[in-house]
């Protein structure tokens, strides 16, 4: 039975691959190719987004991980050995996937913060601009770095926790434990029943950082809430309808994660603490974490007005994919890119002091058309 699970777990990583590879390039192609809105730090930003995304979701093909619930246990493993790697290695890889996932989610709570501050605190917006974005990656790899070592350290098999496994691995799997890369929890002891508080350790480790990354969302859409009318009703009527645009792509934007991202890895975590009678492959929850980019793009495309203009036309697939076959060879498309996220890190203070002095004349706080979504 856990070997459909498997297989319907790596249809479901699969699928996730190819809808973010396929949405992803289509957001980054529109963002530097065709929209004319999204500019400096922003455009920086929702880019990185889009590529890590990307490259979570080819790791998640690569490791194709895997979880299992047993009672008060839960088994962290893949079935398969990435590039013929061995054990140890392959169980670092495992430990590289969190990473990717730690940094996936803390780049999306400071894009809320962005957006907060590209709203009600412009002055702060210095901080993303130039190579001080390298601060912004520093926090996302700090927490991705701390899920991967306390998973490789906090779940690292003991005696209790193997033996906890060995019998049950070969019945569902039809593999010993010994021969797949592996790494397991048990949160009570099966003989005395005490807490096992290394084991513990690293559901607290997990729980804290996806907390800290939910609370900001949560902090930022609340306050951009309460703010918002307060804040627009001033407007032209063109910026109130884009700033309405903005709050319903931010509505989704939080709808979306809590079901695709926070809520499955809550339920994992959650599970063995209540020391019920389980016995189940969850796989298929942690597989769909790489659904969440290529819904995002999908989003950002359907609420944002430059975005879904241009890619609901009929000519744009083609018209884009030929001008990319046509004009430019891999290497001048990679140059041609280089040379325009270097302008945006260089002349993006520039190019947002222009747009600031223009729009005073025009309208007030047109800054926010830098959000564009």
């Amino acid at each position: 039975m856990s070997t459909d699970h498997s297989l319907v777990s790596n249809i479901v990583a699969r699928l996730g691959f190819c809808s973010t590879m396929i949405f992803g390039t289509i957001q980054i192609l529109l963002t530097y190719f065709v929209s004319r809105h999204v500019f400096g730090s922003y455009k920086i930003l929702i880019t990185l987004f889009a590529a890590f995304g990307m490259t979570f979701a080819v790791v998640e093909v690569v490791v194709y991980p895997n979880v299992h619930m047993l009672n008060t246990g839960a088994l962290y493993f893949t079935l398969s050995r990435p590039f013929n790697a061995n054990l140890d290695v392959s169980k670092v890889l495992l430990a590289v996937y969190t990473w990717f996932y730690a940094f996936t989610i803390s780049l999306l709570a400071v894009l809320f913060i962005y957006r907060y501050l590209a709203v009600f605190n412009q002055q702060y917006l210095r901080f993303f601009r130039g190579f001080s974005i390298i601060i912004w990656l520093s926090y996302c790899s700090f927490f991705g770095f701390q899920y991967s070592v306390g998973t490789y350290c906090f779940m690292y098999f003991d005696d209790v926790s193997f033996a906890y496994f060995k019998d049950e691995v070969p019945l569902r799997y039809n593999m010993t434990l010994a021969e797949i890369p592996a790494m397991g929890i048990v949160v009570y002891d099966p003989t005395t029943g005490a807490i096992r508080w290394w084991n513990v350790m690293c559901l607290l480790n997990i729980f804290t950082i996806m907390t800290i990354q939910y609370t900001i969302m949560i902090c930022c859409g609340l306050k951009m809430h309460s703010e918002m009318e307060e804040k627009i009703k001033y407007y032209s009527a063109s910026l109130r309808r884009h700033h309405q645009q903005f709050f319903k792509t931010l509505v989704i934007q939080i709808s979306a994660p809590t079901m695709t991202l926070f809520a499955p890895l809550v339920f994992i975590i959650c599970l063995p603490m209540f020391n019920m009678d389980i016995d189940m492959s969850v796989g298929v929850l942690i597989c769909s974490f790489t659904m969440y980019p290529a819904i995002d793009a999908l989003i950002v495309m359907y609420v944002v007005s430059d975005y879904r203009k241009v890619a609901i036309s009929k000519s744009f697939m083609i018209h884009e994919m030929h001008t990319v076959i046509t004009l430019f060879s891999l290497s001048e498309l990679c140059k041609s890119i280089y040379k325009r996220v270097r302008t945006t890190f260089w002349g993006s203070k520039t190019a947002e002091r222009s747009e600031a002095k223009s729009a005073k004349r025009a309208d007030p706080a047109s800054t926010s058309t830098q959000i564009a979504n």
